[in-house]
């Protein structure tokens, strides 16, 4: 099992590359959203079109860094702990077993002799 936990944490820490770069994917589309749902009322008052547009570009900025964290975290909490005791684990010898039985099951399927 301690093979399998190394193999699998090895998967879950790939997760967090794509997982950063979803949060920054999100944090342009957001960007973009705002810039193009401001009100044409604005176009009035250009001061308080660009200031409003100021606070929520730094709004969005400032919560990257946190999110960041979050999704890196996470990615560490799933990494602590691999849970093989839950019942729909297979574990290693379960699953050898399994797959013993399905050959021979297959093999009893594929035997002419065999009248079942």
């Amino acid at each position: 099992e301690i093979s399998f936990d190394l193999l699998v944490k090895r998967q879950i820490a790939r997760l967090e590359q794509p997982g950063l770069q979803c949060v920054d994917l999100v944090y342009e589309e957001l960007q973009r959203m705002a810039s193009q749902s401001e009100p044409t009322e604005l176009t009035r008052y250009p001061v308080l079109k660009e200031r409003m547009m100021e606070v929520v570009s730094q709004l969005l900025k400032r919560s990257v860094g946190p999110t960041h964290m979050m999704v890196s975290n996470l990615i560490k909490v799933e990494m602590s702990y691999i849970n093989t005791s839950h019942p729909d684990f297979i574990g290693g010898s379960r699953a050898v077993a399994r797959l013993m039985e399905r050959i021979h099951r297959d093999d009893d399927h594929d035997d002419p002799h065999n009248v079942d």
